[in-house]
């Protein structure tokens, strides 16, 4: 009942850096209060970029760095293996609209400051690239081409099947209930649902529940208030598979106007979301005002994949809320709890980009005993009352 290294949260997060971990030859246990890889990791649109991170370089790089692990992995494994449709993703925007698109130009710019792959297109090439989509005439795109589409829950129970081919544990329905440590701080242990487990290391990557789960595992109601760590629902529709392939080859994404993106879903239908409907659902997520808002969605993709207008019956779409823990400055949460050696804390809400990177550096970090300095902007230290 002795481990390296425990890790409670059994999602995209959690998972890969168990792999990671793993490989570097620790024996780690995974624990998951349900089922892994059912929460957000479930209720994502799953698109891997850093793309559109183009206002802080350092978190630029951070998300360029979690493309270039998912490559890295493409390599040794597959893409069918991981479960990764490398689409890249085209931003759409007329130039009649004037505001988005200077905001296109001033995001193509940085993303070749960056050294991110970018590529400027025009109206007649949009069209060749999306033969069967519907674009205004003045239409111009910005193509991403190594930007990324993830299915999130195959590729997590794919990071579990190398963990435990390595002889690591996952523990699904075990939930933690307190945290054991020495008088000077220095974590030794759980005590869980299932029994008491030991380990000189704890992760806690408990993505939107991070405020609550350290509450509960220290007793300190106070982190449920003043965690630096707000709570987004998103609202994502995927439509049954269709008659015929996906009517669109690349992530697709308009901005601002009307916003909508669209992904050729692994089912072999469509994921549709949009950032301002997300908006819409904050205050009222009742299953009519859901379904006003996923018709909404399918309303909006009518306008670009007209031909489908009328062919989905929203009551045969999934709906799900997936709820992304965001950090009030809007950037990653990693790094070490202070006043508790050996507690670290994982939370971001990219995080199905930011798995494979995240996963690395923080099993590096715990091998060593020494953070890499990649992640010295990113701890939690930043913030007040966290020193």
């Amino acid at each position: 009942m002795t481990y390296d290294t425990i890790i409670i949260g059994g999602g995209i997060i959690g998972c890969t850096t168990a792999f990671h971990l793993s490989r570097k030859g620790q024996k780690v246990l995974v624990l998951e209060r349900d089922k892994i890889a059912t929460g957000t990791t479930a209720n994502s649109f799953a698109w891997a970029n850093a793309s559109v991170k183009t206002t802080d370089k350092t978190y630029h790089n951070l998300n360029a760095a979690g493309v270039k692990g998912y490559n890295a992995l493409q390599d040794e494994f597959g893409n069918e293996t991981l479960g990764i449709n490398p689409t890249g993703a085209l931003e759409v925007v007329s130039k009649s609209d004037t505001d988005g698109y200077k905001a296109m130009q001033t995001q193509a710019r940085a993303l070749t400051a960056f050294g991110y792959a970018n590529r400027w297109i025009s109206n007649t090439e949009l069209r060749q690239l999306e033969p069967e989509m519907t674009f205004p005439d003045d239409a111009e795109a910005l193509l991403s081409p190594d930007d990324l589409l993830i299915n999130a829950p195959h590729f997590t129970r794919f990071m579990v099947e190398q963990m435990t081919a390595k002889g690591s544990t996952l523990l699904e329905n075990c939930a933690a209930t307190e945290l054991l440590a020495t008088d000077e701080g220095d974590v030794t242990g759980l005590i869980t649902t299932q029994g008491t487990f030991h380990a000189a290391n704890i992760i806690l990557a408990t993505g939107q529940d991070t405020a609550t789960t350290l509450s509960t595992l220290t007793g300190y109601d106070g982190f449920a208030t003043r965690f630096p760590l707000n709570k987004v629902p998103g609202l994502i529709l995927t439509t049954p598979p269709l008659p015929t392939a996906p009517p669109l080859r690349h992530m697709y994404y308009s901005a601002p106007k009307n916003e909508l993106h669209i992904l050729p879903e692994f089912n072999g239908g469509l994921k549709i979301a949009s950032d301002d409907i997300d908006g819409m659902i904050i205050d009222n997520q009742t299953p009519d005002h859901l379904r006003k808002m996923g018709q909404l969605l399918l309303d909006r993709a009518y306008t670009v994949l007209p031909q489908l207008t009328g062919t989905i019956d929203i009551d045969d779409c999934k709906l799900g809320i997936g709820v992304r823990p965001y950090p009030t400055d809007g950037k990653t949460i990693i790094g070490p709890m202070p006043d508790a050696k050996g507690l670290h804390i994982i939370a971001t809400h990219s995080g199905i980009t930011l798995a494979p990177v995240l996963g690395q550096l923080m099993a590096e970090a715990i091998t060593t005993g020494t953070y890499p300095e990649t992640l010295a902007p990113f701890a939690l230290t930043r913030f007040s009352g966290f020193f």
